[in-house]
């Protein structure tokens, strides 16, 4: 399919203009380039955001993003199978023929990049050899979410990617997730969903989980709301652990590798499994608040709610007295700025602060 079929369909359907043939043709454009997926969802959701952006800055983001796709000719129709956005000569007249769905669709990107630039969050494909994967990653400060090529919606928190093959859901549902995501899986007993993270592979059929799994942390967590799931710790491969609703998973990212290096699994235990805590009155759990954009700490130590503030406001916070690292916090940030939630903290530990510049330094 072309391009400009492609975003003609798309308009003709958020117009609710589209016919059944023509729904068919573009569910079946979809189905053939998983990767395009993501380009409807998300311009169906901008479609729903009122226009509170000035058109003339709109179309000055576009056309500077657009310029800056040709300098590395990263979307190229004809060499990677994603859909093109731009001639080697860009021009807006050229992008917006007469019929008016077609404009629609070109009002609905500009807006799209836009809105994109004030989320932070990227969505790209990577081309490597074989076989070729795509990419969704949010930045600090940000959340997204997304809708898999099978059905399955994954949310991402900031700071967060998560990777998988184009072929996704034909023979094989595997994805690696570096940070943390929040996951309603559709069931295929067929096809198992797998998720890859450093230390840990979880196995599901059908289920919704949180996995929490940053790089830098000290602990990779699998928080299962609902369903069953199997947990492999990667310098595990024969111990299997199979987690039951409201249980959660805490794995010792540092021993492991500590135990990678000394090539023995003689240390202390690695793994312990908890049960999640209910939050009064509604009996939700902290682990899965931050979909619903609040930030949920529970006994949760002032160096650690630190690096969470950070991914959470995007700044860089500085805990330069070792006494405050270790106080241990309760409580939950949902409206407040960075600001208004230093201040809060304030009230639980006396500190003092310094700001320079998006470094926040906490001392005593």
């Amino acid at each position: 399919m072309s391009q400009e079929r492609f975003w003609l369909l798309i308009a003709k359907k958020i117009a609710n203009e589209a016919n059944e043939q023509e729904l068919i043709e573009l569910n079946q454009s979809i189905k053939d380039h998983p990767e395009w997926q993501f380009a409807v969802q998300q311009l169906e959701n901008i479609w729903e955001i009122p226009p509170v952006y000035n058109k003339e800055k709109a179309e000055d983001a576009f056309m500077l993003h657009l310029n800056k796709l040709a300098e590395n000719d990263q979307f190229d129709l004809k060499k990677d199978n994603i859909i093109s956005l731009h001639p080697p000569k860009f021009s807006l007249s050229q992008f917006i023929p007469k019929w008016a769905y077609y404009a629609a669709a070109s009002m609905i990107m500009i807006i799209g990049v836009f809105y994109f630039f004030t989320k932070e969050t990227t969505i790209k494909s990577i081309v490597k050899k074989e076989p070729a994967l795509n990419e969704i990653s949010t930045r600090l400060g940000s959340k997204s979410q997304v809708k898999l090529p099978d059905g399955s919606v994954v949310w991402l928190n900031g700071g967060s990617k998560l990777e998988y093959q184009k072929d996704f859901g034909k023979t094989t549902r595997e994805v690696s997730l570096t940070g943390e995501g929040y996951f309603d899986v559709v069931k295929n007993k067929e096809v198992p969903f797998i998720i890859n993270t450093k230390s840990i592979r979880i196995k599901v059929l059908g289920t919704v989980f949180n996995v929490k799994a940053y790089p830098e942390d000290k602990q990779t967590e699998t928080s299962l709301i609902k369903g069953r799931i199997e947990v492999t710790i990667k310098n595990r491969p024969d111990d299997k652990i199979i987690l039951s609703p409201n249980e959660k998973l805490i794995v010792e990212n540092e021993l492991i590798e500590a135990q990678k290096k000394q090539k023995t699994i003689d240390l202390l235990p690695a793994v312990s499994i908890n049960k999640l805590k209910f939050i009064t009155p509604d009996s939700s759990v902290a682990e899965n608040q931050w979909v619903e954009n609040k930030l949920v700490f529970r006994d949760q130590t002032f160096e650690e709610l630190a690096i969470m503030m950070e991914r959470w406001y995007n700044v860089k916070i500085e805990i330069q007295s070792e006494g405050l690292k270790l106080n241990r916090m309760n409580g939950n940030f949902e409206k407040e700025t960075v600001d208004q939630a230093i201040e809060a903290l304030k009230l639980i530990i006396p500190f003092k602060t310094i700001q320079k510049g998006n470094t926040i330094i906490i001392y005593q």
